[in-house]
This record gives C-alpha cells, structure tokens and sequence, in this order.
C-alpha cells in the first residue's frame, strides 16, 4: 500500500515568470512590484524589459479562479508597476477579492462594465479609457493619479468612496471625458486637483461630499461640469477650481451642506459660468473672490443659510451678470468689499431674510439692479465704489436701509417701494433729492412713504415738506387750467402744509388796500354812519365772511373802485384756497 502525497499547488508551467510571481504573492497575501528589475536593488528595469509585463489574461484569470491561499492568509491581488498587455476584461465579472492594480501601464481599455468587485485601486495607472458602467464596488473605487483617455462610470455604484485626486483625464468631443452620471457614492467623492479636458459629467449623481478643490475643468460643447439633478447629502467644495470654458451647471441640484466656490475661477464663453437655477443648498454659498466670466445663474434657488460672494468678479457679455429671481434665501446676501459686476443684477421677487449688501461695491456703468417687489431685511449700500445706471425698486419691500447721499444712482423706479427704516436719517430736502430720482414719471406713493416714515420719527415738518413736494411734482402732470389753480394753492397756503402763506398774503393785501383808501377815502352811505377806519374796510373787503360794517357804510369813489373789486375776489380766491387746502391736510395728513 502506497502514501498518497498531497499535491503542492502551483501556477500554470506555462505562465511567465512576472505571472507566477503574481500567483505565488496572491497565495501569500502579499504585493508584487515590479517596478525594480528584480534584483532586489529597487533599480528601475532596462529599457525593453519583458520582466514588467503581465498579460491581461493571467490577471483576469487569477481575479476569477484565485490561487487557494496559504493558511491564514487573506488572498488579494496587489500588482505594482506592471505593463500590461492586451485587454482587461471583466464585464458582468463578479469578484470577490480586493484589487489593486498600481502605478500599472495598460495598452488597451480597461472594460469592468457592470462587474462586481471588492475593493478597487487603480492608483497611478495610465489607461486608454476606463470603461465601467454599472460597476458595483463594495469598498472604496480608488483612481488617485490615474490618468489618459475618457473614464466613464455611468450608473456604478460605490459602497465606500471615489478617489480621483491628482487624475489627469482628456477625453473625445463627442462626449464627456469623466462621465460618472447616476453615479452612486455612499461616501465621499475625492477629486482635489483633478484634470479634465473634456468636461466631467454629474448628472443626477449622488455621493455624500464631493471636493473638487484645486481642479481644472475644460469643455468646448457642454458645461465643463455638469451637475443637474445632483445629490449631495454634505458639502459640495469648489475652493480655487479652475473652468476656462463651458462652466458649471448645477440645474436643479441638491446639496445639504454648504456649496464652496472661494476662489474659483469659471469662465463660459457661450453663456452661464454658473447656472444652478432651482438648486437647493441647506447650508450656504460661499464665494470669496469667486470671479465668473459668463455670468451667475441662481433663478429661483433655495439657500438656507447665506450667499456670500464678497470680492468677487461676475462679468457677461450678454445682459445678466447675476440672475436670481424669485431666489430664497435664509441668511444674507452679500456682494462687498469690491465685488465688481458688469451686468444687470435680477433679484426681482427674491426673498432675503437678513441683509442684501452691496457695501464697497462697485457696478458697470450701464448695470441696472431689478429688486422689483423683493422682500429685504436690510438693504445695505453705504461707500458703494461705482454706482449703477438704475434701482428699480418697485413693489419692493425693505425693513430698513442703510444708505449714503451719494450712495444711488441717478435713476430709482420708486412706486410701491416700503420700508420702514431709514438708518441715516436725513433732512426732507436731502431725501427729495431721493425721490426725484425716479423714473417712471408722477406717483404719490412713494412721497406718502416718506412722510409717514418721518411722522414715526415725529419729524413732522419733514414730513409735511416731503407733502408738500408731492403735489409740486403732481403739478407737472395737470392741465393748463387745473395747473393754475394749483400754483395757487401753493403759492397761497403750500397746499395747506403750509397755512402761515395765507395770513402773509392777508396782512399784505390788508396793508396795500388801506393805503388804497387812506389816499382815496370811500363817500359814507349814509349821513350818520360810523367814523371810516381804513384797516377794517379793507378786511370787510378781502374776507366775505367777515362783516365789521365797514363795507356796507362806505362806497368807494373813482378808481379806487377797481381796488374794491379785485380785493373782493382776491379775499374769495384766497378763502377758498386756503379752506381747501387746509381740509387736505385734515382729512389726509
């Protein structure tokens, strides 16, 4: 009877020798790094070296029947420094065990379409393309470093996280060079100083933070990124990342933390540098010295904390350099200490709960900012550097506004505009100046406002100067007749703001028509009538409703009949003027 051995296990004989190291290091748990020319010196190999080439069918071999592994060792394939030849297939594969193929140079496409892998680590490769769509990794997906042709993860999903830091990736024109969209990343997606020339496509990607720190994004036919629908459950970070062409697009995205763009330049030269219209950020917008050569898009975004954006530069060759109507958001928005913008700003029927500041900043010469029936905390336009052409403030709605004299620009729309608080308080005549400015033709509103702002200060003369005002501007728009009529009003009692008018006119009249009638006494009607006193024939002329008896005792005699006549009316005019204008100012103060 004979012992029966047990057979050693062994790679195929007819492997080469880079290939049955790699089967005796998988059976090891260990790496193998062929990066030195096996002498164990760690020099790199001679120019035409077979000892660093691996074929891609020994690899896929050993992922899908792996070497049984030696006691109490977990089996891994670690394959460093290798060139490896022919294509690297594994669609719909399923493997179980770690991979990590590093530093390693690919002659063909590597294809992992729809496979399912552990761990995956191709640090440092350089590949013609990455092909894994639907690829499902149960660890992390690390590509720190990769780089050459197009990587396209469209659908994958990832249990751990996306490394792509420091991966350079230049893809076709015909679609996106880094295209992960419905990408699924249960962590974080890490893609710090990464570099695309041929955009890196987003789309209705979702991960838990995506860092783009340090990037640079090209694209010359769609957004260099694309990010419609994308779902960040934390903090999507775009600090110093660099777009010379085709911009960011962020249509509808979600992120529940903060959106980071401090720093970052963007530039699209078709349209939007950043268009995220209808995204919804729980935290806030950050953007310090953001500059935006394409314009800022943020029609109808929700932001829960602020949009700070001080520093920063949005510039367009179109008409919009920021467009944000019907935005909301739940701290302030804030474009200070020199952000510069060369373009209409649309805010129109934005909320913003604390502040809007545009404190030292400056505007292109043609800017016009439509705050048309927005609702404001704080208005802030102290030390603005460069004015715009235009405010339209109208329908707007402000708690308080802090503003300099030269603060505005030559052009206001007005009408509707409320607010409750004017932080500088100023004299009448310096906010006249104010509501002069506007440019959509005669509204009282706007002076009303002002009044009632100055009766809560109890600056009552203020406000009845601003009343007075109004019907001076309303003046301009009435008929010839109705014109007259009103220059009288004013003339004789400020429209009844200002009644001391009509006793100067009364002690005038009064003095000029006695003198009248002292020179040129009236004959008595009557022989025994009282004595003539000069003074009180001319009141009985000029106020009808007064009866000192003088009138009717005397009559004047030549000329000085004509002084009677015209007194009488005089008196007349300036009654019912003066009780008309008096009544206004009763009935609406």
């Amino acid at each position: 009877m004979f012992d029966v051995g047990v057979e050693t296990p062994a790679p195929p004989p007819d492997w080469a020798a880079n290939e049955q190291l790699l089967w005796h290091a998988m059976r090891e748990g260990e790496s193998l790094d062929l990066t030195s020319d096996g002498s164990g010196n760690g020099a790199p190999p001679s120019a035409g070296s077979q000892r660093q080439q691996v074929t891609a069918g020994a690899i896929t071999r050993l992922l899908l029947q792996p070497p049984p592994s030696a006691p109490s060792v977990v089996s891994r394939l670690q394959l460093i420094g290798a060139h490896v030849t022919g294509r690297l297939a594994l669609r719909y594969a399923t493997v179980a065990i770690p991979v990590a193929l590093v530093d390693c140079e690919f002659d063909e496409p590597l294809e992992l379409d729809h496979a399912t892998l552990g761990a995956v680590d191709l640090s440092g490769c350089r590949l013609p393309a990455l092909h894994a769509d639907g690829l499902q990794v149960a660890g992390d997906l690390t590509l720190t470093g990769l780089s050459g042709g197009s990587v396209s993860l469209f659908r994958a999903e990832v249990s751990g996280n996306l490394w792509l830091n420091a991966a350079r990736i230049a893809g076709n024109e015909a679609s996106y060079a880094a295209d992960l969209a419905q990408l699924q990343v249960r962590g974080g997606l890490y893609a710090s100083s990464i570099y695309v020339t041929g955009g890196l496509n987003l789309w209705g990607a979702r991960a838990d933070s995506i860092e783009l720190d340090n990037a640079y994004l090209a694209s010359d036919t769609g957004p260099a990124l694309r990010g419609d629908g994308l779902s960040v459950v934390q903090d999507l970070t775009c600090s110093r990342l660099t777009v010379p062409n085709g911009g960011i697009s962020l249509f509808g995205a979600t992120i529940g933390g903060q959106l980071w763009l401090n720093n970052a330049d963007l530039g699209n030269a078709s349209h939007w540098a950043v268009n995220a219209p209808q995204m919804t950020v729980g935290g806030g917008v950050y953007g310090t010295g953001l500059i935006a050569h394409g314009a800022m898009n943020l029609f109808a975004a929700v932001v829960g904390a602020s949009v700070e954006l001080p520093a920063c530069t949005l510039t367009s060759d179109s008409q919009n350099s920021l467009r944000a109507p019907g935005v909301r958001i739940g701290g302030s928005f804030i474009l200070d200490h020199g952000a510069h913008l060369e373009g209409d700003v649309d805010l129109s029927r934005t909320e913003i709960k604390e502040a809007l500041t545009f404190a030292s900043a400056s505007f292109s010469a043609d800017t016009i900012v439509d705050l048309r029936r927005a609702s404001v905390g704080t208005l802030n336009m102290t030390t603005l550097t460069a004015s715009p052409q235009a405010f339209d403030l109208r329908g707007a709605s402000i708690e308080s506004i802090d503003d300099e004299p030269d603060s505005w620009p030559s052009r206001i729309a007005l009408d509707l505009f409320t607010y409750r608080a004017l932080n500088l308080v100023l004299p009448a005549s310096r906010r006249l100046v104010w509501l002069a400015r506007g440019t959509d033709g005669y509204h009282p509103q706007p002076y009303e406002h002002l009044a009632t702002h100055y009766r809560r200060l109890g600056h009552d003369d203020d406000a009845r100067a601003v009343l007075l005002a109004r019907h001076q501007i309303r003046r301009r728009t009435l008929r010839p007749s109705a014109r007259f009529w009103s220059y009288l009003e004013d003339v004789t009692v400020g429209y009844g703001y200002r009644p001391g008018r009509a006793l100067v006119w009364l002690l005038v009249l009064t003095a000029v028509i006695a003198v009248v009638f002292t020179a040129t006494p009236p004959r008595p009607a009557q022989p025994s009538g009282p004595t003539f006193q000069a003074i009180a024939f001319a009141l009985d002329i000029l106020l009808p409703v007064l009866d000192l008896g003088q009138e009717k005792a005397f009559i004047p005699v030549g000329t000085s009949q004509w002084v009677a006549w015209v007194g009488s009316l005089t008196g007349w005019i300036l009654a019912t003027t003066a009780i008309a204008g008096l009544t206004r100012r009763l009935t609406k103060p």
